[in-house]
């Protein structure tokens, strides 16, 4: 009888030292299970995501534009409506040589992809514009560039609030300014297209943009421009800023239609009613509408 209580003790003492060890062991084992290589835990797989994301960032697109001087009409190159090169002008070359046909495609030729980067710069203003409003609206402090780019837009184009900026900073479809272009000067025929690269027939008073062309009995000069860009951009600035267009320009909120807002700019000429008949047949017969849908071609920075 004493013999077994003395065993019955010894398997005591064993079970005292081997089930501290079993909790030491099953502890390591919960503490260390989620660092190990094998186990893919829930914090892993949330660590991974961003990494993974990354790759399918969109490639940036850079528009860079190619300064051109030509020296006859074979230098102008042909357009590829899909995919426009960003070429611009810097001097017009007379047309009056070529065939009609030859003539009206290479004269779109020349100001098309100036007309598309003129949209491209208003359209990239007015998402700064609307950036900005936005911040206003949810009552957040401006940066300094931004208060000083609101302001200074404020001024150039006579405005009072951002509604109206974006009323006045918009776009119209490149037929109808190929066809006001190509009333103007003639398809590029123009003495004024030619020596001043006026493809609109616009005047000054400012010398420093003035040609040596003066109107009879008065201090107005032929406007001249240093490309075929500028001359787009001021024929932008001029229906943005003048009483005349006003009309205009609330309709163009509504519509992109060319044949429709033709109907606004009967103040342009004083040609009136029979100038806006003129850009509607302009526009009809030479088919400038398939020019409307027309892209720049980007290049691509790779992703930042």
């Amino acid at each position: 009888m004493k013999r077994k209580i003395n065993l019955y003790k010894e398997n005591i003492n064993k079970w005292e030292i081997i089930f501290p060890l079993i909790i030491i062991f099953i502890s390591f084992y919960i503490i260390t299970m989620p660092f190990s290589p094998f186990v893919e835990t829930e914090i892993f797989v949330k660590q991974q995501k961003p990494f993974k994301e990354s790759f399918t960032k969109i490639p940036e697109k850079e528009l860079i534009i190619i300064y051109k001087v030509i020296n006859n009409p074979m230098d102008i190159t042909d357009i590829d409506c899909k995919a426009v090169l960003p070429i611009v002008y810097k001097n017009i070359v007379s047309l009056k040589d070529l065939p009609v046909k030859e003539r009206k495609k290479k004269f779109i030729a020349l100001i098309l992809p100036s007309i598309l980067i003129a949209n491209y710069e208003i359209q990239k203003v007015r998402e700064k514009l609307k950036k900005i409003q936005e911040k206003l609206d949810n009552n957040e402090e401006l940066t300094y560039k931004e208060k000083e780019f609101l302001e200074s837009l404020l001024e150039k184009y006579k405005a009072k609030s951002i509604p109206e900026l974006l009323e006045k900073i918009n776009t119209h479809k490149p037929s109808l300014i190929i066809a006001q272009a190509a009333i103007e000067s003639g398809w590029g025929t123009s003495r004024f297209a030619v020596k001043a690269n006026n493809l609109f027939g616009t005047w000054t008073f400012n010398k420093k943009y003035a040609y040596k062309i003066k109107a009879k009995k008065s201090n107005v000069y032929l406007k001249r421009y240093n490309s075929v860009l500028d001359a787009i951009r001021d024929y932008y600035y001029n229906v943005s800023v003048s009483w005349a267009y006003e009309k205009f320009r609330k309709v163009r909120l509504k519509t992109k239609d060319s044949l429709k807002l033709a109907n606004y700019l009967d103040k342009y000429s004083i040609l009136r009613e029979k100038y806006v008949k003129r850009i509607k047949t302009v526009i009809k017969h030479n088919n400038l509408q398939q020019y409307d849908n027309c892209k720049l071609k980007f290049t691509y920075t790779g992703t930042k």
